[in-house]
């Protein structure tokens, strides 16, 4: 009865990460729609280069492993994207 009681406990355990994790991915995608390139820009400080903006956005998508379009310029490392 024992291993059963573990068993449910761990079974609920992993449901609860789950469900966190799912809840955590539609909060990033409502709070970080798709964007373009073109809007990625117009978001950044004036002045800032569009090659040098578009780089460091295609290498946050890449490293993080999120989608390109959903990386914005307002994003901070340690509370959107929990890289702390």
């Amino acid at each position: 009865m024992g291993a059963v009681m573990i068993g449910a406990a761990v079974v609920a355990v992993v449901l609860g990460i789950y469900a966190t994790i799912v809840l955590r991915e539609e909060d990033f995608k409502t709070r970080f729609p798709p964007i373009s390139d073109d809007e990625f820009l117009a978001r950044c400080t004036p002045g800032t280069s569009r090659h040098v903006a578009l780089t460091v956005r295609r290498i946050v998508a890449k490293n993080l492993a999120i989608e390109y379009v959903r990386i914005h310029p307002s994003m901070r490392w340690v509370e959107d994207i929990g890289t702390g």
